[in-house]
C-alpha cells in the first residue's frame, strides 16, 4: 500500500511545483534605465545601470542580493565597421553566468517554475558580442558591491581596444559621506599654494593627529595627504577596492553587532575622530572575512589647495583584531598595527598599482616613535612611526608606474642634509 500512497501523492507534489510563485515584473516597469549613465567614443556607445536590491527582485523574480549576486545592465550600441567583443571578466573577474544565477534561485520541487526562471534569466543575459552598426544589451550579473560601484567595460576588435569606466550609485545604500553639507564645505575659503616648497612646509605644520569632539587628546596620526578632487578621490578608492562607510543606523549597528560575532560586513560605520572641529568627512575601509581585520581611512577636506587642487587630509590604520576596554562605550574596541607606516604604504601602493598616482612623496610632520617609547592613541594604545605623511596628487588620466612623479622633499633618514642629498640624485636620475 505504501507504494502506491506515494504514486498517488507524486502528482500532487508535481502540481505543487508548477504553481509556485515566479512572477517577475516587465523590465520597462522597473525606472532603473533613468539613471543610467552613458559614455561615447570611436563609434562606440556604452549605458550602465546598476540594480539595486529591491530592483533585481522585482526584475528576476527572486532575492538575488540575498546570494551575492547584483544584476548590471549594459547597453552596446557599435556605429563603427569594427567587429567588438566584451570582456566580460574586466567587469567582474568572478561574474556568474546566467544559468549559475538562475540555478542558484530555483525553489526545491519545483522543476516547472525553475524552468521558467532559466528561461528568464537567458533571455536578458548580455550578448557580448557587438556587431558593426549593431547594438546589443541585457545584463551580466556580477558580485554584490554595495555604495559606489566601478562599471569598467572593456571592448575589442581588430587591432583596437576600447575601456570605458562608469563609477555607479547603487540604491539603497547611504554612505557617510552622504551625511556631510558639501555645498557649505566647498564655500569656505580656501588658500591655493602655488610654491611646492610652501605648500610642503604647510604640510609639516598640519597637526600630528586627531582628536576628541572638543579638540582634546591625540589619537591616530595624520599620516596621509591626498591632492585631488572629491571625484577623483572616490573614483581613486573604488578603483582600488575600497569600500565606503555606511551610515550610523540601527539597521547598520545591527548588522555590525552580527558581524562582530562572526561573519562578513564590508560597510561597518567607522567611530568619530576629529579634525578641523569635524568628524571625517568620509570613510573607508578593506574588510578581510570579518570586520576584526581591516585596513581603513579617514578624510576631511582641509582649507588649502594646492595648483587649484582640493587637498585632503587624513588617516590610515590597519585593524587586526579587538580587545575588551572601558574606555569605550560598548566596552570594545579594535586593535590597530602599531607600526603604522605599513598601513600608509599599503595606500600608496595600492593607488600606484590602480594607475592613480601623478606624483607622491613624503613629509614630515606626524612625530616620530619608536617601539621602545611609542605614541598612544585615545584608546591608550601604543603605535610607532617614522613620523612622515605619504603625499598622493591623482591624475586625471591612468598613470602607469614607470610614468609617475615625485616630490623630493622629506625621507626617512638621520639629518635633513642626507635628504637633501637623496632628492639631489632623483633629480639628476630623471633628467
Amino acid at each position: 500500500m505504501v507504494p502506491i500512497r506515494r504514486a498517488l501523492f507524486l502528482p500532487f507534489l508535481l502540481l505543487l511545483a508548477g504553481c509556485a510563485s515566479f512572477k517577475p515584473v516587465p523590465m520597462d516597469e522597473i525606472p532603473f534605465k533613468e539613471r543610467a549613465q552613458t559614455q561615447e567614443r570611436n563609434g562606440i556607445r556604452v549605458t550602465t545601470a546598476v540594480l539595486g536590491r529591491d530592483e533585481a527582485k522585482q526584475a528576476f523574480g527572486v532575492d538575488l542580493a540575498k546570494k551575492q549576486i547584483q544584476p548590471v545592465w549594459l547597453e552596446i550600441e557599435n556605429t563603427s565597421d569594427r567587429p567588438y567583443a566584451m570582456l566580460l571578466t574586466a567587469t567582474d573577474p568572478n561574474y556568474f553566468s546566467a544559468h549559475e544565477a538562475a540555478y542558484g534561485s530555483h525553489f526545491r520541487l519545483r522543476p516547472f517554475t525553475n524552468k521558467r526562471i532559466d528561461e528568464h534569466f537567458s533571455t536578458h543575459e548580455l550578448d557580448p558580442g557587438v556587431l558593426p552598426h549593431r547594438t546589443t544589451s541585457g545584463f551580466l550579473f556580477t558580485n554584490l558591491k554595495l555604495g559606489t560601484k566601478e562599471v569598467r567595460v572593456r571592448l575589442f576588435g581588430p587591432r583596437r581596444t576600447e575601456t570605458f569606466a562608469f563609477y555607479v550609485q547603487v540604491p539603497g545604500f547611504r554612505a557617510d559621506s552622504h551625511e556631510v553639507d558639501w555645498e557649505a564645505l566647498a564655500a569656505q575659503e580656501f588658500i591655493d599654494y602655488e610654491d611646492e616648497q610652501e605648500f610642503r612646509q604647510v604640510l609639516r605644520d598640519l597637526p600630528c593627529c586627531t582628536t576628541r569632539k572638543d579638540g582634546s587628546g591625540e589619537g591616530d596620526p595624520l599620516n596621509l595627504i591626498i591632492i585631488g578632487s572629491g571625484q577623483e578621490v572616490g573614483q581613486a578608492l573604488i578603483r582600488s577596492g575600497w569600500d565606503e562607510t555606511e551610515t550610523l543606523s540601527w539597521g547598520s549597528a545591527w548588522r555590525t553587532f552580527k558581524a562582530f560575532f562572526g561573519g562578513a560586513y564590508k560597510y561597518s560605520p567607522m567611530s568619530a575622530l576629529y579634525l578641523y572641529g569635524r568628524s571625517q568627512d568620509a570613510g573607508y575601509q578593506k574588510a578581510r572575512e570579518t570586520i576584526h581585520q581591516r585596513n581603513h581611512l579617514r578624510l576631511w577636506v582641509s582649507p588649502l589647495k594646492f595648483r587649484g587642487e582640493h587637498v585632503w587630509v587624513g588617516t590610515i590604520t590597519r585593524d587586526i583584531g579587538v580587545y575588551f576596554t572601558t574606555r569605550a562605550w560598548n566596552l570594545t574596541t579594535h586593535a590597530i598595527d602599531p607600526f603604522v607606516d605599513e598601513a600608509r604604504g599599503y595606500i600608496a601602493e595600492d593607488f600606484a598599482n590602480a594607475q592613480a598616482v601623478q606624483h607622491y612623496g613624503y613629509v614630515s610632520g606626524v612625530g616620530a616613535a619608536t617601539k621602545e617609547e611609542p605614541h598612544r592613541n585615545l584608546m591608550m594604545a601604543p603605535w610607532w612611526s617614522d613620523g612622515l605623511r605619504v603625499v598622493i596628487e591623482l591624475p586625471e588620466e591612468p598613470t602607469p608606474l614607470e610614468e609617475i612623479g615625485f616630490f623630493y622633499w622629506d625621507w626617512d633618514t638621520t639629518t635633513p642634509e642626507e635628504s637633501e642629498e637623496i632628492n639631489r640624485r632623483l633629480r639628476e636620475l630623471q633628467r
